[in-house]
């Protein structure tokens, strides 16, 4: 079995029994999500994936997503259609973190390639949900955050991130930083 998809009860998830599994790989390939997304231009894809593939940027989602937690690395999954009214497709990394720790998350694009939503997809972590201790802490990261882009933002991005840093939002403000972040590429 792929390391990357055992999971240990000391993540707090058990073992998913052998039909389980099978199941699941049915629905996914009834589903089409390992398929390119429709209606998604590659360099709408190529946009995307430059910003996330990074070990810098990995590191920086994680610390939104599993605050404090070890970073092990992360890679690229799979691309998913997305027909919410907003966006053209999705990337899915998948996130390792601590010695056993793995988390599977959506970057919703609209068909510019600019990431709009982060959506956890997997996780095995039950004892410490993804964004928890992010949320906790995230009234000194958010002043920083609104320092360092104090300079190159709008007055309406601006509002938006003191009230996220308000709202204790860590999956808001991790958006919204990926947001400003491809605005100021």
């Amino acid at each position: 079995m792929d390391n990357d998809l055992r999971l240990s009860t000391r993540a707090g998830v058990r073992f998913a029994g052998a039909a389980q599994v099978a199941l699941m790989l049915v629905l996914i390939a009834v589903s089409g999500a390992g398929s390119q997304a429709s209606g998604a231009s590659q360099q709408a894809v190529n946009r995307a994936d430059a910003l996330l593939r990074t070990e810098e940027r990995g590191k920086e989602i994680l610390s939104y997503v599993h605050f404090g937690a070890a970073y092990r690395g992360h890679r690229y999954v799979r691309t998913l259609a997305v027909d919410d009214g907003t966006g053209a497709f999705a990337l899915v990394y998948r996130f390792q973190w601590e010695a056993d720790g793995v988390t599977d998350l959506a970057f919703l694009c609209d068909s510019g390639g600019n990431v709009y939503r982060v959506r956890v997809e997997a996780t095995n972590a039950e004892a410490t949900p993804p964004f928890l201790w992010a949320n906790v802490s995230i009234a000194a990261f958010g002043h920083g955050l609104i320092e360092l882009y104090k300079d190159r933002i709008s007055e309406n991005d601006r509002e938006q991130l003191h009230d996220l840093v308000r709202k204790a939002d860590a999956r808001g403000l991790l958006e919204l930083s990926l947001r400003l972040r491809q605005i100021v590429q």
